[in-house]
């Protein structure tokens, strides 16, 4: 018990640091670049991650399944050899950018300069990543809170500087530089010390089981950043960047709750991998019970407080994104729900389904975009992207109930129907009382305080 709650606690003061970070810094940068500018940095993140998913093959996630398959003594071994791998296909990948820079430049409607940036960026964030992972999957939660929120604190600063030196209208260089730079000099420093710990640079058993595990995760992974990103890339192309920039810094406002989920997720999967494997499955699901019933109530309390605080967060020019909020926090809600068939699909090494499901609800994605876009705007991207998260639920519910039928899925559906019913009916009391803040924060207040009641009376988050 306290193993876990040391672990919860990290990861939760990690996600304060790096959110009130965030939120003392955001207003301030998107006041500096302007929407115009906020909207390139925008598309820039979105490829960005593209380009990190796809040149890594994101081999970093198979690092859980080494644990389960291999000895403690062995890992060191796996994730070198898996980390060279990496960068030998990142080495091809970058190349072929390289070579074909002044095509790609034009079809991403980017400068070629922020193309090689990205890559750089893309490079370093995927090793930012992968010791993420071990970090995790270790249980050094305090490690991982303290590398993270440094890089965070570095590239902030530094963008500022930057921001400040550069032209107005070219300004988003600085924010771009500010962030690239940091991450990829990190990135080469990540990769050497796992290298020259394992040592191993290739093993033939350990490139199968990576590849075998990791190349459908590669189209998930793809899949579920058009899931949640291509909104803001078909604003830009059928709309314009100061539409993408008012839109993205609502959907990064309301991202608070996706770091937030992240940080207690981190926190629950490797308990759930051995808890599960040591046939717990009854502690296993009365954990999930206070895991819904805290990331709900989390969800509706940030809801009902955001009108007034993403005001004060955010200039008054893109304050037309408000409405939007909790159609955001929606998704992720759902997205949150999602997790628990998802965890059990990779326990039963099931990644070829995970990916399946995730490039059908992207595709679908893809195409409520393009209709709801041409007829209600912004909102119509913000509702395509959470309609096709409810999509991607009922899919894999449907998987893993009815098809996998392995007998021991633990998470059925009156145990999550019902907090999804709580959620949506306060999302409609949020949008009825837009003009009543003192109703809505003292309902916030109520629930918040129920909340921590039923928290410590348990001893435990979840």
């Amino acid at each position: 018990m306290k193993k876990r709650n040391k672990v919860a606690f990290f990861n939760i003061l990690s996600t304060v640091l790096l959110r009130g970070i965030s939120l003392f810094t955001a207003p301030v940068i998107s006041r500096m670049l302007g929407t115009e500018g906020y909207g390139v940095v925008s598309v820039y993140t979105i490829w960005m991650g593209v380009a990190s998913i796809v040149f890594s093959m994101q081999l970093h996630g198979t690092l859980v399944n080494a644990r389960v398959e291999y000895s403690e003594d062995q890992q060191h071994k796996y994730q070198s050899s898996i980390m060279s791998l990496s960068l030998l296909f990142f080495a091809f990948c970058g190349g072929i950018v390289t070579l074909f820079l002044p095509q790609i430049s034009a079809q991403l409607k980017l400068e070629s300069v922020l193309v090689l940036l990205l890559i750089f960026h893309a490079f370093g964030n995927f090793a930012v990543h992968f010791l993420n992972n071990i970090f995790t999957y270790e249980y050094k939660a305090d490690k991982n809170m303290i590398m993270t929120v440094s890089i965070t604190v570095v590239t902030l600063v530094l963008s500022m500087i930057l921001i400040l030196v550069f032209p107005k209208d070219i300004n988003y260089y600085g924010r771009i530089l500010g962030m690239s730079l940091p991450y990829g000099i990190v990135g080469v420093v990540i990769c050497g010390y796992i290298l020259a710990r394992g040592r191993t640079f290739y093993n033939r058993e350990y490139w199968t089981l990576a590849l075998t595990l990791a190349i459908p995760v590669v189209f998930h992974s793809l899949s579920d950043i058009i899931l949640g990103h291509c909104d803001r890339v078909m604003l830009q192309q059928m709309m314009d960047e100061s539409m993408v920039g008012r839109y993205s810094l609502a959907f990064n406002f309301g991202g608070i709750m996706l770091t937030i989920f992240t940080a207690l997720n981190n926190s629950w999967v490797p308990f759930f991998f051995d808890d599960f494997k040591a046939g717990r499955q009854d502690h296993v699901r009365d954990q999930a019970k206070n895991f819904l019933e805290l990331f709900t109530v989390l969800c509706v309390g940030f809801n009902l407080l955001s009108v007034e605080v993403y005001h004060v967060f955010a200039s008054r020019d893109f304050w037309p994104g408000t409405s939007l909020i909790p159609i955001f926090v929606s998704s992720y809600f759902l997205n949150f729900l999602c997790t628990f068939p998802v965890n059990y699909e990779y326990y039963y090494k099931k990644t070829k389904v995970v990916a399946v499901v995730t490039v059908s609800a992207s595709l679908v994605n893809i195409a409520l975009n393009y209709v709801l876009i041409r007829s209600i705007g912004m909102m119509g991207a913000a509702l395509a992207t959470t309609i096709s998260h409810g999509i991607q639920l009922c899919m894999h519910y449907t998987y893993v109930r009815f098809i996998l039928r392995k007998g021991d899925y633990p998470f059925g559906f009156g145990m999550w129907a019902k907090y999804v019913l709580i959620y949506f009916a306060f999302v409609a009391f949020v949008y009825l009382t837009t003009e009543l803040w003192l109703v809505r924060w003292a309902v916030g207040a109520a629930i918040g305080l129920w909340e921590l009641w039923r928290i410590k009376k348990r001893k435990v988050l979840f």
